[in-house]
């Protein structure tokens, strides 16, 4: 069978195990919901560190100028799932029963090509934030002192669908360029309970969101010694206006009071973002790898009641043992084992409090024998929120499986001789 037709099925099949359950997350009712900090590739066991790291074999996203170091001749293909699992605790939990949801989804679709020595060229679609949540609560019906129930509930995404090109400039620089489309639909939705009224009222809000986002990458990699080389990378993303257009439907019961499919148009900022990051290899064995990540949150000016939005800061690091197998052309990989840390502060401040996120995380991945498929595997441990202003702490566990497939991309003629 040809290898393209191998890729279609492996393709088709990892699709069709992509199922998904309900994965509430109570703090994505603000901004554009969670924001995805993991890229599903190798980093995602070093704690998501590696915006210095480049490989010949494997698809390090975070940085656009990493897909230089890719061997030419070759196209590179990755999928990827992630499980989670979250254990909610805190007073406004009142139902054990809804203390706990998990859920297993597709993550990203991405290919990556070695045009030229000097360049290379990748496309794919991952997520940029999630949106799910359910709550009850109590409203006060305006122009008097009557209270009613309510029933809060919302859901949707953000994606990306990028173009990254990336340039080696040298034998130590590389730099890169990415165009990502973000485009998606949020849908909010609120119910008032009948005690006061007839029927239920019900409404409900769709936002579809959407423009283009750039951002730029550089590698600078150099050998200090025979055994230890070391590397920094840099990324910087543009202040992006994300179209909002609203529609807006209104219901009393069976009876639809408002249907306006585009009742308001506005936008939703995306602020200027930049990482740095270090690495070093020593004997082409042991990888240790940091980041650092910054996001400019309070110039939006984006708050409410008890909210608002805030500067958001995450550190990553890690560390990697790989195995592999030395040969006089050079060396091929077998398998790695990783280690990694990271904590960051969310752009979400509630109740005076800004939201941490932090854990531990664990991954491993082989080469399998005699075929152009890799597979990576990623556990995270992690704690985000805190139970002080009653709020809800997520403890949460998580699992990516990752797979990759690389072939070559054009035929190579070889002359025959009698």
């Amino acid at each position: 069978m040809k290898p393209y037709y191998t890729l279609l099925i492996f393709f088709a099949g990892w699709l069709s195990q992509a199922g998904a359950q309900n994965n509430t997350s109570p703090y994505s009712i603000i901004g554009i919901g969670d924001i995805e900090k993991s890229s599903f590739d190798r980093t995602s066991g070093m704690g998501h560190a590696g915006l210095a790291l480049s490989s010949n074999r494997y698809l390090y996203q975070a940085n656009p100028a990493s897909y230089s170091g890719l061997d030419e001749h070759f196209f590179y293909f990755e999928v990827a799932n992630r499980y989670k699992s979250v254990n909610y605790i805190g007073k406004p939990i009142t139902d054990p029963t809804q203390s706990q949801s998990s859920d297993i989804q597709f993550k990203k679709a991405v290919l990556a090509i070695k045009i030229r020595p000097r360049w290379a060229l990748s496309v794919g679609l991952t997520p940029y934030s999630t949106a799910n949540y359910s709550f009850n609560a109590t409203k006060t019906i305006q122009g008097s002192n009557l209270t009613t129930d309510a029933y809060y509930e919302g859901s949707g995404s953000i994606n990306q669908f990028y173009v990254a090109n990336s340039f080696a400039i040298s034998k130590n620089l590389s730099v890169g360029v990415q165009a990502s489309y973000l485009f998606g639909q949020l849908q909010e939705k609120e119910t008032i309970s009948s005690d006061i009224a007839d029927s239920v009222l019900t409404t409900t809000r769709n936002i579809f969101l959407g423009n283009v986002q750039f951002k730029l990458g550089m590698q600078y990699k150099t050998k200090l010694s025979k055994k230890l080389s070391i590397a920094i990378g840099a990324t910087i993303s543009n202040k992006t206006k994300l179209t909002a257009d609203y529609g807006l439907l209104v219901t009393d019961g069976s009876s639809v009071v408002i249907n306006n499919e585009y009742y308001k148009s506005n936008y939703f900022t995306i602020p200027l973002t930049y990482s740095g990051g270090i690495a070093a290899v020593l004997d082409d064995t042991y990888t240790f790898a940091a980041d650092y990540h910054f996001e400019g949150w309070s110039n939006q000016n984006y708050k409410g009641i008890n909210y608002s939005l805030v500067n958001s800061r995450r550190f990553s690091a890690g560390a990697e043992y790989s195995k592999k197998l030395h040969y006089i052309n050079g060396a091929v990989e077998k398998y790695f084992f990783q280690g990694g840390v990271f904590y960051s502060d969310s752009y979400l401040k509630i109740a005076g409090q800004q939201l941490s996120d932090y854990g531990l995380t664990f991954g491993a991945g082989v080469q399998l024998a005699r075929s152009g498929f890799g597979l990576q595997g990623a556990l995270e441990l992690g704690t985000r929120g805190t139970t002080n202003n009653s709020l809800i702490k997520e403890n949460y566990t998580q699992f990516n499986l990752t797979l990759s497939y690389r072939d070559f991309w054009i035929s190579r003629k070889m002359k025959k001789y009698d």
